[in-house]
Order: C-alpha cells, then sequence, then structure tokens
C-alpha cells in the first residue's frame, strides 16, 4: 500500500496520467495553433494562394506536426468548418422554431444572418473560396445542408415531408442555397451598402416557400 501511495503525486494524480494529460493539452495547443494561423494567412492571401508551408510559418508549427494533425490543406479547412458549424447551427435552429413564421419574424431572422455574415467574414471567405475550388471541401458544406433541411423538417408537422420527400428535398436544397449566397453577398461582398432591400426580398421569398410547403405538408396529411 506504502508503494502505491509514493506512486500518486500529491493531487492523488498517477505520474504517467499527468504526463499523457500534458501531451494531450499540447497537442491541442498545436491544434489550435495551426487552425488559427491558418485562418489568418487564408485571409490575408486567399485560400487559393496559400500552400501547407505559409500555414507552419503563421503558426510557428514544424511540418512534422501539421501532418501528425491533419493529412491534407483540405482537412485543415474541414476542421475550420467542423469548428464553425456549432456558431452558426443554433441561428438556423432559431429560424426552425420561430413560432408562426410570419414575414416580420422571418424578415428579422434575415436582418440577424446578415449581421452573422458580416462579423464572421474572414470564416465565411475562407469556406466560400475553398468550396468553389475543391470538390472535398464542397461536398463538405453541402453536407451541412442537409442537417439545416432536417432541422427545418423537424421543426413542425407540416414540414415533415421536407426529409422524406425528393421533391421537396430538391426545393429545400436550392432555397438554403439561395439563402447562403445572399447572406454572403449582402454581408460580406456588399457590406458598404444598406442590405435592408435584400434582407426583405429574403425574407419574402424564404416566407413564401415555408407557407408553400405546409401548405403542401397539409395537403398531403389530409
Amino acid at each position: 500500500m506504502a508503494d502505491a501511495i509514493a506512486m500518486e503525486d500529491a493531487d492523488g494524480m498517477p505520474p504517467n496520467a499527468r504526463g499523457n494529460a500534458l501531451q494531450m493539452a499540447q497537442r491541442e495547443a498545436t491544434r489550435d495553433r495551426l487552425v488559427e494561423g491558418a485562418v489568418r494567412v487564408f485571409t490575408r492571401k486567399g485560400y487559393a494562394a496559400c500552400v501547407v508551408a505559409d500555414v507552419l510559418k503563421e503558426a510557428h508549427v514544424s511540418r512534422a506536426s501539421f501532418y501528425a494533425h491533419f493529412a491534407s490543406m483540405q482537412a485543415l479547412v474541414a476542421e475550420i468548418a467542423d469548428r464553425f458549424a456549432p456558431v452558426w447551427q443554433p441561428h438556423y435552429r432559431e429560424l426552425a422554431n420561430l413560432p408562426g413564421k410570419t414575414l416580420e419574424q422571418l424578415t428579422g431572422w434575415c436582418a440577424r444572418m446578415v449581421r452573422f455574415y458580416r462579423e464572421n467574414e474572414a470564416v465565411c471567405v475562407i469556406l466560400a473560396q475553398a468550396s468553389l475550388l475543391d470538390q472535398e471541401i464542397y461536398g463538405k458544406t453541402s453536407g451541412y445542408q442537409d442537417v439545416l433541411a432536417d432541422m427545418i423538417a423537424d421543426s413542425e408537422p407540416g414540414l415533415a415531408h421536407l426529409r422524406y420527400d425528393p421533391d421537396a428535398r430538391l426545393r429545400i436544397g436550392l432555397v438554403l442555397s439561395q439563402l447562403d449566397r445572399a447572406c454572403y453577398y449582402l454581408g460580406v461582398r456588399n457590406w458598404e451598402g444598406d442590405p435592408q432591400v435584400g434582407i426583405a426580398t429574403m425574407a419574402a421569398q424564404l416566407h413564401h416557400f415555408l407557407h408553400g410547403e405546409l401548405r403542401r405538408g397539409g395537403a398531403a396529411a389530409g
């Protein structure tokens, strides 16, 4: 028993466990530096102009350390996308949970989304550039669209067909793509202009779509 007690430090943690915890913390810190450095250098130079060496220099990380975390530049961008997902998903959950989904509610939501894109311009631009240039990243970001479609489909019974009906699935996919591009344009590319006309247009189209699908869902249920 005395030997067992001697094998523990004052905090009650065996030395090897504490060492493993420290290694994991260091590994996570290195991964964070790579992601944060990539965002900075992609923002400064543009995704298309960057190579792994640019990220290494910005993050002060060795090539070996980079490949210990990421198999490729695409994997690094996928990590950026994954870290961004919990930031934007609550906004779409808010959309799904809007009671009644009135035009006024949707106008306010669209205004908040445009502001969100503006406040997160750096990551929005990176993901937009990477999706256009890289099929792997495009597939990654397109997969999020399915998550959003399911979120909206599950929000109320009248929209449940958006989950399983192929035609409805195509319609919501197109609407979500248009919504993303509109928010990107108004929030990022046209940030100096007045977005109110665009926001009103987005809200009207979204209102038309959602209430059209609610009627379809009601008719199918009946």
